[in-house]
């Protein structure tokens, strides 16, 4: 068993350690039995929110020294579970899944906030496992969405296969007793790429994307259809419009006080948003919540698949789930075209952004599926995104500010 001390420091180093901007003050919470491992929960209370992680640890009779190494006891050595073959298919197993054709497993390199485990059948890569790394009370909206759109057999995400939960103290809700999820299967897409490579590579290259914006619009309004009908809509009425409200003057009052060019522009922005709140608003549903190029992934020869339906990773867990408008979706996909275009270098990163954004639009409206597109409440939406992302870019990247002042600019020419 490792120490708490050294648990802890194992932790801080990983990418998908969310404490970055803090000194760690972890503490242990629960320890778990699992199959070929220990699942520990460590709570770091050290920032704005705790946060608790999820820890599993298999004993091995020897590791070489690598990242999964957690520490060396006489006994042997503790590592990664997520890297132990024998814990990663029993987890798949719990889960429901069929492993009797399972002949190996790997961790894919590279993730920032999960694990991901990839499971061969016969050789080939067919299964990826979701390991959450951050746990929190309640289903993760991951799960819900796709799980749901899977069994209404919608061909915009890949298959689900099962979930594994999981309970443990929190002395701060009804019964002392917490319960989320760990992780959860689906189907495993071999040679896709995501949607901001492509992207980049054709602003780059200056290359025609219209095409491809244009089956992303049926694929996100066939998602968002999907949605609507198998977790059902709610009401966008006053409740619903005065919390927008509160959001997006919040945001512009930030940016106005830290974004000269925002404050210049704040007058014609707040006109917009006036006119969206005087319009009656479209029912609200469950959404992607997080929309962007990097979100979608291009199957080869079998179009578009929608993933990562988490949410927007700094909102809490329970908000994530409250629905919502799908014109926030298209919103985020349309800012992301800017962000390709000028990122990519496209010569004329304004006409090849303004190219897709129109594909897009055009596309969304008339698939089966799509709701309630409004272009002025659409018009206010990109405007509280491209408002936001002005103030990120204002703090972190400086010389990227251009590029959420002009979708401002393009939002109020409309």
């Amino acid at each position: 068993m490792p120490h708490a001390d050294e648990l802890g420091g194992w932790v801080a180093q990983q990418r998908w350690y969310a404490g970055k901007s803090h000194e760690p003050r972890f503490r242990l919470l629960d320890t778990q039995p699992a199959p070929h491992a220990t699942r520990y929960l460590l709570m770091d209370d050290a920032g704005a929110r705790p946060v608790l992680y999820h820890v599993p640890v298999s004993s091995v009779p020897t590791a070489p020294d690598t990242p999964a190494l957690i520490s060396r006891t006489a006994e042997g050595c503790e590592i990664d579970a997520a890297q132990h073959p024998p814990f990663a298919i029993a987890t798949l197993e719990a889960m429901g899944v069929d492993v009797s054709r399972v002949t190996g497993s790997r961790v894919l390199t590279g993730e920032q906030s999960n694990t991901s485990i990839v499971f061969d059948e016969d050789g080939q890569p067919t299964i990826i496992l979701k390991l959450f790394r951050t746990l929190h009370d309640g289903e993760n909206p991951d799960v819900t969405v796709q799980r749901a759109l899977s069994a209404a057999g919608s061909p915009f995400v890949p298959k689900f296969f099962g979930s594994l939960d999981a309970e443990w103290p929190d002395s701060g809700l009804e019964g002392g007793v917490a319960r989320g999820t760990l992780g959860f299967a689906q189907e495993f897409l071999p040679g896709v790429r995501d949607g901001w490579a492509i992207a980049l590579e054709a602003a780059r290259e200056g290359r025609d994307f219209t095409d491809a914006a244009r089956d992303l619009g049926l694929a996100v309004a066939g998602v968002h259809g999907a949605l609507g009908r198998t977790l059902g809509t709610a009401d966008g009425g006053a409740e619903a419009v005065a919390a927008a409200e509160v959001t997006w003057r919040r945001r512009l009052m930030l940016a106005v006080a830290e974004v000269p060019a925002v404050a210049d522009r704040a007058a014609a922005i707040e006109a917009v948003y006036e006119a969206a709140l005087a319009r009656p608003w479209p029912r609200l549903q469950r959404i992607h919540g997080d929309l962007h190029l990097g979100q979608v992934l291009a199957v080869p020869d079998a179009g578009w698949r929608i993933v990562d339906f988490e949410g927007e990773p700094l909102r809490p867990m329970h908000e994530r789930a409250v629905p919502d408008l799908p014109l926030r979706d298209v919103a985020g996909m349309l800012r992301s075209f800017d962000y390709a275009g000028a990122v990519g270098g496209a010569s004329d990163a304004a006409a090849w952004a303004a190219a897709c954004r129109a594909a897009f639009v055009e596309a969304y409206a008339g698939a089966d599926g799509s709701v309630g597109l409004d272009s002025v409440i659409l018009r206010a939406l990109v405007l509280d995104k491209a408002v936001y992302e002005s103030i990120y870019e204002a703090r972190n990247r400086p010389t990227w500010l251009p590029v959420p002042l002009a979708g401002i600019d393009a939002a109020l020419a409309g």
